[in-house]
């Protein structure tokens, strides 16, 4: 096992939220970064490749590659995409380890979810075998199983082809680059567009004491990063905080931050019906050596910085 960058990164899902960031931050450190999207558009000035023609690309078999893409959804919408959540995701992560197999790529590092975990489970610890008799919440049953079905194939490519994912369940991520489109948004982005764009009663839906743990992007990109001096490791993580917050604590922190003295109130039903979800991050921290994680105030200052320019 080595402890140097890759001198190739190629990122799947480099026009997207958290690929974007990835590649702000691999930019300055890693010699050759080949962004992939549906557009196949350059990307922070480099030249960028088609998802469609991935298999055309030119790649060094030391290459590593970043999966990070993920079919986009109205997330007003949630429950009703669940079907092509579930196809389109399951059809990137087969296109991607084909590209690896054919290619003779050896090592992945891919974005999962914390919705892979079953739907009764209080507290998700990634030290367990995941049961995938157990199936997660209805709400967002094909969304979990189209993030299982990744890890799975990245547990089958391992055995055939000698391939190594490490995998990141990821919880809420957020920060700057997210949806400028509150109804495709996530709640983060969403709670911070409604606050710099609208006035009055600041809505927010379902369940106000529902909590999440909220993760600024920098920390993601870092531990992806941290990740690329591994060979040969395999491994699945949950790529959180560690710290829940309320859905109400995250309102109130945004419009303090914003400005603005808004009453809170809740309508309507909830995009997921799971009301708390308790990551434990104890492996993340100490095989990747991070004691620390941006606070949700910390986070969100640059994110509404960028927001404010943005919008």
């Amino acid at each position: 096992m080595t402890n140097t960058l890759p001198d190739s990164v190629i990122i799947v899902g480099a026009s997207g939220f958290i690929g974007r960031n990835l590649v702000r931050a691999l930019k300055s450190r890693v010699a050759r970064i080949v962004p992939v999207s549906v557009s196949g558009a350059a990307i922070e000035g480099l030249s960028g490749h088609p998802f469609a023609q991935l298999n055309d690309l030119a790649a060094a078999p030391d290459s590593i590659v970043i999966n990070v893409a993920a079919y986009r959804y109205d997330a007003a919408n949630f429950a009703t995409a669940q079907t092509e959540l579930l196809v389109r995701n399951a059809e990137i992560s087969g296109k991607v380890y084909e590209f690896c197999a054919l290619k003779n790529i050896k090592e992945v590092r891919a974005a999962s979810s914390i919705a892979v975990y079953p739907a009764d489970d209080a507290n998700f610890d990634d030290a367990a075998p995941l049961d995938l008799n157990r199936d997660p919440h209805p709400g967002e049953l094909m969304y979990g199983w189209s993030k299982r079905i990744g890890e799975v194939y990245g547990r089958l490519f391992a055995e055939k082809n000698g391939i190594s994912t490490v995998a990141f369940r990821l919880t809420n991520p957020y920060g700057p680059f997210d949806s400028l489109e509150e109804n495709k948004a996530h709640v983060v982005p969403a709670f911070v567009i409604r606050a710099l764009t609208t006035t009055g009663p600041f809505t927010v839906r379902g369940n106000p004491e529902a909590s999440r743990d909220f993760i600024y992007v920098d920390d993601v990109c870092e531990i992806f990063q941290r990740s690329l001096s591994w060979r040969g490791r395999g491994g699945t993580y949950n790529l959180g905080s560690g710290t829940n917050i309320s859905v109400r604590q995250l309102a109130e922190t945004v419009l303090d931050l914003t400005g603005t003295k808004r009453e809170i109130i809740s309508q309507g039903a909830a995009t997921s019906a799971v009301a708390h979800r308790h990551c434990r991050n104890d492996r993340l921290k100490a095989d990747f050596a991070m004691d620390k994680f941006v606070s949700l105030a910390d986070g969100l200052k640059p994110t509404i910085a960028w927001y404010r320019d943005a919008l």
